[in-house]
């Protein structure tokens, strides 16, 4: 890809986004063609992006998420690597009854994506490299911040390895913006730096996350299977692969992540069954612990957390990154009106984000934290409950429609982008 961004050209700037990941990368891109002068800090060097492999790590899109990426400009770039989701399917395991969404009796050619997270970083990374008014400084860190009235003045040092800062390289910058966004992950230093209050839910478990092939094409099915020691999901992913995210109990998880292949492909099946056939081949395994992380704001006058600095969550229902991705819609669409207008207000900016995007992130934080808690319950009585629950939810159109919106990212008040329309 190309590196060739612009140089850094004096210390002024809109927007100063620390972090850029799949979240801060997106809302740089997002601005890309809007007059707004954008700022990117990135620890790591954004030259450096490995090749796909059948490890590679897989994000869920939901359909909403698409129609982002598409304003973004990154879609049509992204489209070849894309798996389709054509249904899902809700069961647990031991129980009677399960639950289907299907793409065509919802009438879209899919429900969401699934895509490799090296192929959407480098895709988002040449949109910045094409953009006139953002300007990457990487490998970098924000070494201190302050806030005033008229803006944010950070202090960015660059890194000493490497040496790679893109544009000119002193050892350190100050930057003034109007202002900052953290997109610096859930143990943000810069929401630490605020004194903003961190809510946390340990879960005790942990993720085994790997990617496998079965002896049956998955034909875009995604499946998520609960279980009395977690939930099971297998999503569909491009060249015969199915991605697997396992959540099992802390003191468990390792010792099934360091399984012989074989063996590990038997506990496999015993959980997940036989749908997809044997699981043929098997990846290698990686942990992640769980939690849900929730700010208790977002942000200040002139800082806003976008994210998972604003709320991380448990993978269950996949929800994270686009709940994120909506975050950063509706952010850069708040800030293009501004900067169309002058900035008059650029304090406005922050206050119109935290009306607009605290009332989805409640309501998702406490879906997917429901999810955990409502088939981690033990007992016939509630795994009885379960299952009628689901059989009613098969039956009941309705109920479906709004659960397909929810999980295609279609409900609530959409940002413009996510509308699949252009933020001007």
């Amino acid at each position: 890809m190309s590196t060739d961004f612009p140089a850094v050209a004096g210390s002024d700037c809109d927007v100063l986004i620390v972090g850029g990941g799949l979240v801060g990368s997106a809302l740089a891109a997002a601005l890309a063609d809007t007059e707004v002068r954008t700022v990117l800090v990135e620890a790591r060097d954004p030259a450096v992006l490995e090749q796909p492999s059948f490890d590679s790590r897989v994000t869920a899109l939901a359909r909403g998420s698409q129609r982002i990426l598409s304003g973004l400009g990154v879609w049509d770039a992204l489209a070849p690597d894309a798996e389709p989701i054509l249904s899902i399917h809700v069961s647990e395991r031991g129980r009677f009854g399960a639950a289907r969404i299907r793409a065509d009796e919802e009438g879209v050619p899919a429900l969401g994506f699934t895509l490799e997270n090296r192929s959407l970083g480098r895709a988002l990374w040449e949109r910045i490299a094409a953009a006139e008014r953002c300007t990457v400084v990487a490998p970098a860190s924000m070494t201190r911040f302050t806030s005033d009235e008229d803006g944010v003045t950070a202090e960015i040092r660059m890194s000493p390895n490497g040496a790679r800062a893109i544009g000119p390289s002193p050892a350190s910058l100050t930057v003034r913006a109007k202002l900052l966004v953290a997109a610096d992950g859930a143990e943000s230093p810069v929401r630490e730096a605020l004194g903003i209050a961190m809510r946390e839910d340990q879960y005790r478990q942990q993720a085994v996350i790997v990617n496998c092939a079965t002896d049956l094409p998955h034909r875009g099915a995604a499946f998520e299977r609960f279980t009395t020691r977690g939930p099971l999901a297998m999503l569909p992913l491009t060249r015969d692969r199915v991605g697997v995210v396992w959540t099992l109990p802390t003191d468990e998880a390792g010792a099934v992540a360091a399984l012989p292949d074989d063996k590990f492909r038997v506990a496999l099946e015993d959980v997940f069954g036989r749908r997809l056939g044997r699981v043929v081949r098997v990846g290698r395994r990686a942990l992640h612990p769980l939690r849900r992380v929730r700010s208790g704001s977002l942000g200040t006058e002139r800082v806003v957390l976008i994210g998972n600095a604003a709320v991380s969550l448990h993978p269950v229902a996949g929800q994270g990154f686009n709940l994120a991705l909506r975050d950063v819609a509706a952010l850069a669409e708040i800030v293009a009106e501004s900067a169309r207008d002058g900035w008059p207000d650029p304090a406005a900016v922050a206050s119109r984000y935290r009306t607009w995007r605290v009332g989805d992130q409640r309501r998702v934080a406490w879906f997917t934290h429901g999810l955990v808690g409502l088939f981690g319950r033990p007992g016939a009585a509630w795994g009885t409950g379960r299952g009628l629950g689901l059989v009613a939810f098969d039956l009941l159109p309705g109920a479906k429609a709004a659960l397909a919106r929810h999980t295609m990212g279609v409900t609530g008040r959409l940002p413009r982008l996510a509308r699949g329309l252009p933020l001007r």
